[in-house]
């Protein structure tokens, strides 16, 4: 697979991410579907990332040889090199997004809690 065939489901999960920011930014509390659009999107997010870090083709043969003559290095270490920066980062990305759907989802059940005890006084 290629990595430009992954481009149209990118600009999808973009654009969904800016509607639910705007959103989130409008709702005075986070509702039951914000928390879950908010998850159900950063699952997507998760996926299309593990997908392209699993990619073989994600670092070309070409780049590795412009980026060793660049730095003066054999394309084989540059490889390895550029593939743990990616993986890094690609490993961080998922931590990011793992992290913002559980936060999310606690801000549900914080904002339910208030709702709760405001209620019962």
């Amino acid at each position: 697979m290629s990595v430009m065939t992954l481009f149209p489901i990118t600009l999808l999960l973009l654009t969904m991410e800016f509607v639910l920011a705007i959103y989130k930014t409008s709702s005075p509390k986070w509702t039951a579907g914000l928390a879950y659009s908010n998850l159900i999107l950063n699952i997507a997010w998760t996926i299309l990332v593990i997908v392209l870090l699993l990619n073989p083709s994600l670092i070309l043969p070409h780049v590795a040889d412009v980026l060793a003559e660049v730095f003066q290095r054999s394309p084989d270490d540059i490889i390895t090199q550029v593939y743990f920066i990616v993986m890094g980062l690609g490993l961080a990305s998922i931590v990011t997004t793992i992290i913002d759907g559980i936060t999310g989802l606690r801000k549900l059940k914080n904002d339910k809690d208030t709702v709760s005890e405001t209620s019962q006084e």
